[in-house]
């Protein structure tokens, strides 16, 4: 939806959305007598997030109803939570067969690529379809969500080039999907989108060198060299957008990194991230337990804010340093299982013989290491489209059809025939 779906009414339309299709799949559940739900232990940290808003609410301290410092906000945040978690129980629910997470798949890919070839668009021709929109951000208000979420999808693409799990017609198309993404994240000059996108590389090369060890040294090692070569080509087309979008303002914004850390001197204009950092550090420290209140750091930051510019700071620009501040404690623990378990029930379920299933586990993961790095500096999960499309990828990481159709698994049996029998011998 347009701008990311963070307008009240967009993320409005969004929540009520989910919570029509929770109702229709109760209605399915009391209908058929059969519940179709797919286990995945990630909904735990997320329900333990919920119980902590819950709590901040109910709780009162000394010169406040609550433990939060806006029941409101808290209140707002834990809807958009609950929406999230259930959004993610439905996808685990009825994303649930191969060729349903092939489709997911081949969506987010193209649906990246679309907005990324609107955002190279506006980069060109200034402000087009979107007009609120900065050139070069697509739908999306920041350039840096813009990046985060294109980011995602290119771990889905290249772990399909490099475990070459389709067809050489269709590998030349994510190939220009790769080309296309790459493009409009160098174009949205985001420091931190770019980094991501590095990351997303190095990781799909390091973890598909890894052959299993019971390999027969001839055959791994030319397995390996095939990775090898596969990962130099996702380095090049990284490397090679730059040129070919011949862009000087990603560059020239990584030469000003220094200046934006510090103190400004325009002081209606006062923006830097260490100085946010370092108040919302003060804020963890006067609240170290439970944090502030889910969904009020907003709120809260003035009060530690000592500039007098015309800017609010409404994020800490650092989504791991925002959810401490909001859930102390507690909600680094619930952040630090949810990673723990998101790339160790991952990893295990990538030992499956099957290469395509293999590729949509690591392109998942792939994306969610990316924008766990991009999270260091901006606030990507707090937007809708791109938390959705993270909850999203991390059920595909964390899950395995329950069930396969006659015609697709026969159709995925002749293609599978096709593919090199060393990838069987897949990622340990």
């Amino acid at each position: 939806m347009p701008y990311a779906t963070v307008e009240t009414w967009s993320t409005g339309i969004w929540e009520i959305s989910v919570l029509v299709i929770t109702l229709l799949w109760g209605i399915h559940i009391f209908l058929k007598k059969e519940i179709n739900f797919e286990f995945s232990p990630l909904k735990y940290p997320l329900l333990g997030l919920l119980a902590v808003a819950v709590l901040q609410m109910m709780i009162p301290v000394a010169g406040r109803n609550s433990l939060t410092y806006d029941a409101f906000a808290t209140w707002d945040a834990a809807i958009k939570l609950l929406a999230l978690i259930l959004f993610f129980v439905l996808f685990c629910s009825f994303v649930n067969t191969d060729q349903r997470r092939q489709t997911v798949v081949n969506v987010v890919i193209v649906m990246a690529s679309v907005i990324a070839l609107i955002g190279i668009g506006q980069s060109y021709m200034g402000k087009v379809i979107w007009p609120r929109a900065n050139a070069g951000y697509g739908p999306f208000v920041n350039r840096n969500h813009f990046a985060g979420f294109c980011v995602m999808a290119v771990g889905l693409a290249g772990a399909r080039v490099l475990l070459r799990t389709v067809q050489r017609e269709r590998m030349a198309l994510n190939i220009c999907y790769l080309i296309i993404m790459c493009s409009g994240i160098v174009l949205c000059a985001s420091r931190g989108g770019f980094l991501a996108l590095v990351g997303v590389i190095f990781f799909l090369a390091l973890i598909s060198v890894g052959g299993r060890k019971d390999v027969e040294s001839g055959k791994e090692r030319s397995l390996k060299v095939r990775f090898a070569a596969t990962a130099v080509l996702l380095v090049v087309m990284a490397v090679g957008a730059m040129f070919i979008t011949s862009s000087d303002d990603l560059m020239q914004r990584f030469a000003n990194i220094q200046a934006e850390t510090e103190v400004g001197e325009t002081p209606d204009l006062k923006f830097s991230r260490s100085e946010l950092w370092q108040n919302t550090s003060k804020m963890i420290k006067d609240h170290p337990i439970i944090g502030v209140g889910l969904g009020t750091y907003q709120f809260v930051y003035p009060r530690y804010d000592q500039s007098s510019g015309i800017l609010r700071a409404e994020q800490a620009h650092n989504d791991y340093l925002h959810i401490i501040a909001e859930t102390g404690v507690i909600g680094l623990i619930l952040t630090i299982s949810f990673i723990v378990i998101l790339f160790g029930k991952g990893f295990a379920l990538m030992q499956t013989k099957n290469i395509k299933r293999s590729a949509v586990i690591l392109g998942s993961l792939a994306g969610c290491f990316g924008i766990a790095i991009h999270s260091f500096v901006d606030f990507n999960l707090q937007v809708t489209n791109n938390a959705q499309l993270f909850l999203a990828l991390a059920a595909l990481a964390t899950t395995m059809p329950l069930r396969e159709d006659e015609g697709a698994r026969e159709q995925g049996d002749e293609e599978y025939s096709r593919i090199d029998q060393s990838h069987q011998n897949l990622l340990r």
